[in-house]
Parts: C-alpha cells; sequence; structure tokens
C-alpha cells in the first residue's frame, strides 16, 4: 500500500476484510492491514461496512510517478 492509504487504514478499529481482485485476506483490525507487506502498492477503491467487518477494496495503484514533467506533485485526496 501506499504510505497516505496505511496512515488512513491503520485507524480502523473493526475487523478488516482486504479484497485484492477475487482474494479475501482478513485482519483484527486496520493496524494489522496497514502493517502487511505487500509486493505491489495499491490504492482504495471502495469501503464497505457489512456486519461488524470493514471490506477494503484494493486495485493497484498505476500511478508510477506522483510527479509531472514540471516538478508538480499529482492531486490526491488520499
Amino acid at each position: 500500500m501506499t504510505y497516505r492509504v496505511e496512515r488512513f487504514v491503520a485507524k480502523i478499529e473493526s475487523p478488516v476484510v482486504a479484497v485484492i481482485e477475487d482474494k479475501q485476506m482478513e485482519f483484527a483490525d486496520g493496524k494489522a492491514l496497514a502493517e502487511t507487506t505487500f509486493s505491489k502498492l495499491f490504492c482504495i477503491e471502495s469501503l464497505a461496512a457489512r456486519g461488524s467487518k470493514v471490506f477494503v477494496k484494493l486495485v493497484e495503484n498505476d500511478r508510477l510517478n506522483d510527479m509531472n514533467w514540471t516538478g508538480e506533485e499529482q492531486a490526491d485526496f488520499f
């Protein structure tokens, strides 16, 4: 995951289910998910609360470079 996503996810206190493509991984809370190391960078596509769990759908981050040719960072709200 990216740094900003990890900080956000770490604040979730309920059990979390990370959905990546067709796989689901369960974690005790958001902090456990944030501490998990993945081989790719992910962005959050959607969040949903179902029962007592928070479902976080992650998609691969397709932004390879966060700066444009003038050195300005792209706008990011997460």
